[in-house]
């Protein structure tokens, strides 16, 4: 019984030691962003557009699934967060594992789950790597495509369906 209350205690004590170390996830990500954006990290919506057109830099989105349906950037590439480096892999290497595209732009909402992923692609091996939020995208009055049906929604607008800019561009 002693030794088991002993084990007990060292554990409490050891998981209270590590827990002081903790970041929360707000915290950390508005530390990594503030570090990338003083690093020149953050991409402007040119660079995106330029980057789609360029041949050695790929454009990709961690959002989840729901996400990306709502809303993605035309020829980007969904690679989600669960296991990002395996799905990267497919547009970024040729069959000898070698890079065609060693470039790239990571695309999330608010860029903080982009600004984690980009620390693990720069230990990939790529040679720039930039950060980018969907927000600013949408904001700058940019088009994205959704995944909604032509057959539910006819209403279609100004551009192919499936092209929206957000409300306060069409004012």
């Amino acid at each position: 019984m002693k030794f088991t209350n002993l084990l007990l205690a060292t554990t409490l004590l050891a998981t209270v030691a590590t827990a002081s170390e903790f970041i929360p996830y707000k915290q950390l990500t508005k530390q990594i962003k503030a570090e990338e954006k003083k690093a020149g990290n953050f991409a402007s919506a040119q660079d995106v557009k330029n980057a789609l057109k360029a041949k050695d830099w790929a454009v990709v989105d961690v959002r989840t699934q729901l996400e990306w349906a709502a809303a993605s950037i035309k020829g980007s590439s969904r690679i989600g967060r669960q296991s990002p480096e395996t799905a990267l892999a497919n547009i970024v290497l040729d069959d000898d594992d070698n890079f065609i595209k060693d470039k790239i732009i990571v695309i999330c909402n608010s860029a903080s789950r982009a600004s984690i992923e980009a620390q693990t692609f720069r230990k990939m091996g790529f040679k720039e790597v930039k950060i980018y939020d969907m927000y600013s995208w949408i904001d700058e009055c940019n088009p994205v495509v959704t995944g909604y049906s032509k057959k539910k929604d006819k209403k279609g607008t100004k551009n192919k369906f499936g092209m929206f800019k957000a409300e306060h561009c069409y004012k």
